[in-house]
């Protein structure tokens, strides 16, 4: 993998860069809007799962495999397939078909009378779900000079918290006035509207190596193992993928789990945990992706491992906030707690994708996300749900009267080691942007 694309010294063209206009900031705001969605169907099983639980028989365990490992695994591994067919085609045609596939699937789940029915739909989901970042993320390199590809990239990621507070504040509020099955009916309509919007108003932007005076490599998408070993052989992307897979494994359990622990906990009802901890996480989230987004692209332009650097803070700072926050007794200490964790937990969203995108060969783009992205879902977001519900049983089993509490502490305790492997990570790239960020020697 040659050199960061922004990290030659700055030309006089380079420095007077213009920002990018108002349609490539639209077409940021549709694909957030798909981002939201996609989380809307995702999370939405989480507010209903007391519900969905009583209602067709299931273990903690169970809930785990449908909220972590079945998505998780699914949605990682066809994302890689995926992107590598969307550095080949039509990012714009491919995402918006994958809302319209993913919303129908999300209301058959609505459908489900056993565990098995229940589990082929949110297959379906996951399926549909991996078509969406690695595609988005590649339009964003397009639509974006580097210098802004992390606020970007942040706003992108806004979408996934304003669908957890949908999710879970409509998902809780359906759930009170009518039933779960109901919920997810409801998910399928604005994923039609939305796909229309996507079809007729955006834009399938140039490739950037498709650029005047690109060579006939350049022009050639690269294939899955040359993505692979040029990734694999730079420290910086492994510490980051390292990290991302310990933040994810936490997120994942403590997301999982965490209104089913409120209710059993705080006896609260599905819509006032729908609200009160679906806001909470989703404004913690926002303000944590759009901070690091801004910070990102502010601190690369003095050291790109600054950028970096940040993410460890907010992680340094966020981990201990969430352990504290299932040692509290008042519910509303709980989620001060929990929007600190949430704040930090978001901030590596755009420095940590920019870093990857930077580095990586426009032809690689889709895949080197998608790669990524299999180390945070496929490893992290699919043994967190699991971890958490087999200890949550197993310690049932064995007459605990708080497993969940426990269970999610322990869940915790990963994140903590997270900001060891971003300060590692940083340490790698250039120390000021007029030196490579990463060389093929740094490895």
């Amino acid at each position: 993998m040659p050199a960061a694309p922004d990290a030659p010294a700055p030309t006089a063209e380079a420095a007077v860069e213009k920002p990018p206009g108002a349609y490539a900031w639209y077409v940021v705001v549709i694909l957030m809007l798909a981002y939201t969605l996609s989380f809307i169907d995702r999370k939405l099983p989480f507010i209903l799962v007391e519900s969905i639980k009583a209602d067709l028989s299931l273990s903690d365990t169970q809930i785990g495999l449908l909220t972590g490992a079945m998505f998780a695994l699914v949605y990682s591994t066809i994302a890689i397939p995926i992107a590598t067919w969307a550095d080949r085609t039509s990012r714009k045609q491919m995402i918006a078909w994958a809302v319209f596939f993913w919303s129908g699937l999300t209301a058959l789940g609505g459908f489900a009378q056993q565990f098995w029915q229940l589990a082929a739909s949110r297959i379906g989901v996951a399926a549909g779900e991996a078509a969406c970042t690695p595609a988005a993320h590649s339009m964003i390199a397009d639509y974006f000079k580097p210098r802004f590809r992390a606020r970007a990239i942040g706003l992108y990621f806004v979408g996934s918290q304003l669908g957890i507070v949908l999710g879970l504040a409509l998902g809780g509020w359906v759930n009170d006035l009518a039933n779960w099955r109901v919920a997810m009916f409801l998910c399928a309509v604005p994923g039609v509207l939305l796909t229309l919007l996507m079809l007729f108003t955006v834009r399938e932007p140039p490739r950037a190596q498709q650029a005047p005076g690109a060579s006939a490599a350049e022009l050639e998408p690269a294939r899955l193992g040359e993505t692979l070993r040029a990734l694999f052989r730079h420290r910086t992307i492994i510490h980051m993928m390292i990290a991302g897979l310990l933040v994810s494994f936490t997120s994942g359990g403590v997301q999982a789990f965490t209104p089913a622990y409120i209710i059993r906990t705080f006896g609260l009802k599905s819509s006032e945990v729908g609200f009160s901890y679906g806001l909470t996480m989703g404004a913690a989230g926002a303000l944590g992706a759009l901070l690091g987004g801004y910070a990102g692209d502010r601190l690369r332009r003095t050291a790109p491992r600054n950028a970096l650097f940040f993410v460890a803070a907010g992680v340094a700072i966020g981990a201990p906030c969430m352990l504290l926050a299932f040692l509290a007794s008042n519910y509303w200490a709980f989620l001060a707690l929990l929007f600190v964790g949430q704040v930090g937990a978001m901030v590596y969203a755009g420095p940590a994708f920019a870093t990857l995108q930077s580095l990586a060969e426009p032809r690689m783009h889709a895949v080197a996300s998608a790669v990524y992205l299999f180390a945070l879902s496929g490893i992290g977001l699919s043994l967190g749900p699991l971890v958490v519900g087999m200890i949550s049983d197993w310690m049932v089993a064995h007459g605990s009267a708080n497993s969940l509490r426990v269970a999610l502490v322990l869940a915790v305790l990963p994140k903590l080691w997270a900001g060891i492997h971003y300060v590692l990570a940083g340490r790698n790239l250039g120390g000021t942007p007029r030196s490579p960020a990463l060389s093929p020697g740094s490895a």
